[in-house]
């Protein structure tokens, strides 16, 4: 009980005495220097972002063209990762022409 008295006579002489004046002019600094270099940031955020958007568009504007014509074909990619053993059932379904 003692040591609570205590604490709440001395909590408020931890209190900080400024006047409202100092704040106030603490406060404007702050503003004024964050607001100056926030638009020079802001330019530097956009440089990467514009550089993306830019790659972006050429890699959607060359696009992929598949010709139809063209039957697809049995990659050797999926042949070399059969194993031969267990699937030779699904290796003379693929016609010769097409190996």
């Amino acid at each position: 009980m003692k040591d609570e008295e205590e604490d709440e006579k001395l909590i408020p002489l931890l209190a900080a005495r400024r006047s409202e004046a100092f704040w106030n002019a603490q406060k404007a600094e702050i503003l004024s220097a964050a607001g100056s270099r926030s638009g020079i940031r802001r330019a530097w955020l956009l440089v990467p972002a514009a550089a993306m958007a830019a790659l972006l568009v050429l890699a959607l504007g060359r696009g992929h063209r598949v010709n139809p014509d063209t039957p697809p074909a049995v990659s050797t990619a999926f042949l070399e990762n059969l194993d031969l053993l267990d699937d030779m059932d699904v290796l003379e379904a693929i016609p010769d022409g097409d190996l």
